[in-house]
Order: structure tokens, then sequence, then C-alpha cells
């Protein structure tokens, strides 16, 4: 994609997210962002494979979107689709106004531009997941609803919807592992690499505001919830693409994504364990896991 705006990019960081190199250069400082500090423990020094260039701007085009083929609209966010741009309008659309963030990216996502009204947020909302949502659906993955724990050295996975108990599973955890060994409380990602799934921490965390950088191969799948009394209940195939469907973040507006995410969901459940998992908020929901992984 070819940057015309013609002002200096001073300014580099490079980001290490779900094994996939995110590099972003701007003319303004990134300790002037308001959310920089989201993405602290993502910052490498180098990173062997780049899978996606971003430039920042201040200042928003007045983008003429004549030529869209395709859209699709949330309350919060437009996606409009040319021959060759990916044109993402975020904010409440309102008549005869311009938006303050608009990012646009190359058919592929390994380009893009980020502009920006006023300096506040180099992401605003979720302009950073929606990128990787997309770059991830393409390299065997996705985001998941879930929150994510590495006990010797097995990568643990407790999905759930909001309520369901995924932060106090990880508070439950801290006492058994390090810090670091907590990868997120909400929002985790899944891939296949050379045919083994692993699961990582991303910068997206919760209520208990846990993230890490780290990452192990993927031993279990739970689908929690609170229960009066623990237990573990192994599910059939159906049941477990059906709760993948409900709790990963799909690509809904790119219909070849979505496709090559649900792909990824016949694999996954062939090639993972996977239990519903309901439990009381007590050291039994700990020694459970334990003793199935023994």
């Amino acid at each position: 994609m070819k940057d015309d705006i013609g002002v200096s990019n001073s300014f580099s960081v490079l980001l290490n997210i779900a094994g996939l190199g995110l590099s972003i250069k701007s003319s303004v400082p990134f300790r002037c962002f308001k959310d920089f500090s989201f993405y602290e423990k993502f910052i490498v020094n180098e990173f062997p494979e780049i899978s996606c260039f971003l430039t920042h701007r201040i200042g928003v085009p007045n983008l003429y979107l004549n030529t869209a083929t395709e859209t699709f609209t949330t309350q919060n966010w437009l996606l409009q689709t040319t021959t060759d741009k990916k044109i993402l309008i975020v904010g409440p659309q309102q008549k005869n106004k311009l938006v303050d963030n608009v990012a646009v990216f190359n058919s592929d996502y390994s380009q893009g531009i980020l502009y920006q009204k006023h300096i506040y947020e180099i992401f605003r909302r979720f302009i950073d997941q929606f990128l990787f949502i997309n770059i991830l659906s393409r390299r065997k993955g996705f985001l998941f609803h879930a929150s994510g724990v590495i006990y010797q050295n097995k990568g643990l996975c407790f999905a759930g919807v909001s309520g369901s108990g995924k932060s106090t599973l990880l508070s439950l955890w801290r006492r058994e592992v390090p810090e670091d060994a907590l990868l997120n409380d909400d929002r985790v990602a899944l891939r296949r690499i050379k045919r083994r799934w692993l699961i990582f921490g991303t910068p997206w965390y919760g209520e208990s505001k846990v993230a890490t950088n780290k990452s192990a191969r993927l031993n279990t799948i739970f689908f929690i919830r609170h229960a009066d009394k623990t237990f573990l209940k192994p599910i059939s195939v159906n049941q477990a693409l059906a709760k993948l469907g409900v709790l990963a973040l799909l690509p809904l507006w790119d219909k070849s994504s979505v496709k090559q995410v649900l792909s990824s969901f016949e694999m996954l459940v062939k090639e993972v364990p996977m239990y519903e998992f309901g439990f009381r908020p007590d050291k039994t929901a700990v020694e459970t896991i334990k003793e199935l992984l023994c």
C-alpha cells in the first residue's frame, strides 16, 4: 500500500502478539498514547517475519467510498471493501460529520494506515483485535473468549462467556504457578503451528488485568461454568464445535475467512481434548484439573 501522506515516521515499535509480528511507525512518540502500556509486554526488538506493517497518521482523510462493493456495519464501526482495500471506519456514524478514526488496509491485511483525528490511543476501540482476527484466520488461528494458564509446560484454556468464571479460575491458579504463567483472563489466541496447537497470551485482558506474552502447547480446553459441585465431563465433537462457534471471535465480515476458521475448528476438536467443567471457586477446581493431567 502506498503511503502518500508525506509525514516523517520518526518513531517505530515492533510487537509480537500470538506469534505474529506487527510493525508500527508514527510521527508521534508512542508514550503519548493512552493505551501504550497495554502493549509494553509484547514489544520485541526483532522478529523473523512481520505479518503486518502499519503507519500511524494524525488527520482523518476525506474518503469517498462510492466504489465500495461490500459493507459490514455494527453499532460502533463500519467496514467497506473496495477492489484493493479494506476501510474500517470507527465510531458511531453521524451524517455530515467526519469520523475520528479510520484504518485503511490492503486486501490481505499485511499493510495498513491508521488515521486519527487526535492523539489519543494507538488503537481506538477494537481496531487491533479486528486486525488480528483477520490475520489469525489466514494462519489457522483465532481469538477466543477464554483465560489461559501454563501448568507444568501444558497450556490450559478455560473458555466461557462473561461471568462464567474465567477470572475466578485464574485467581485460583495464581497460587500454583508463576505470575507469567497466567496468560490472560479474558481473551487468548489459539493457533495450529507445525501440526500442533498452541495457546498464546494477548494484550486484551479483562477485569483482572492479566496479560502475558507467553505461549505453550495447548493441552486441554475446558468450557467452564459455575456449579454447586466441581465436575469434569467429556463433550462430543458436535458439542465442542457449537461451543467454539459461540466463543471464538469470528471474522463475520469475510465469508472466506470464516470458512478458514471453521476448518481450524474441525482440526482442533480432533486433536485437543475438551471438557465441560463445572466448578466451585475453591481448591477443588484446581485439584480436579491436576488429577486429570496426571
